[in-house]
C-alpha cells in the first residue's frame, strides 16, 4: 500500500523491472534523527532511497523538502533518487529506473 496515484506509478515500475522495494522504512541518520523515505531499494549491494515530491507547489511542502533534502545530501549524499509530480512522470520514473537499476 503507497499514498498516492504516483507513487502507485513508481510501485508498479518497480515491481516490473524486478526491482526489490520497500516503502516508508525508517531511515536512521548516524546523529539518531531519521525520516521514512518513500521506496528504501536494495541493490547490488547498495541502498537507495527514493523521494516523490507531490506537492511542491506548496510553500511548507518545499520547504519541508529543502530540510529534508540537505539531510540526505548530509548523511547519504550518493543514495538520492527524487521524482517530482509531473503529467510525464511514468516515463521520468522509468528512465530513472533504467538508468540505476538495468
Amino acid at each position: 500500500m503507497v499514498r498516492s496515484k504516483s507513487e502507485v506509478i513508481i510501485a508498479n515500475l518497480l515491481a516490473a523491472a524486478k526491482v526489490p522495494f520497500r516503502y516508508e522504512i525508517p531511515l536512521f541518520a548516524p546523529d539518531g534523527t531519521f525520516y521514512l523515505p518513500d521506496f528504501t531499494i536494495e541493490w547490488r549491494g547498495q541502498k537507495f532511497f527514493w523521494e516523490h515530491l507531490g506537492m511542491l507547489d506548496k510553500p511548507d511542502y518545499k520547504q519541508k523538502w529543502e530540510i529534508k533534502r540537505q539531510w540526505y545530501l548530509q548523511h547519504f549524499p550518493a543514495a538520492l533518487l527524487v521524482t517530482e509530480e509531473s503529467p510525464k512522470l511514468s516515463k521520468t520514473a522509468q528512465c530513472l529506473i533504467e538508468k540505476t537499476f538495468v
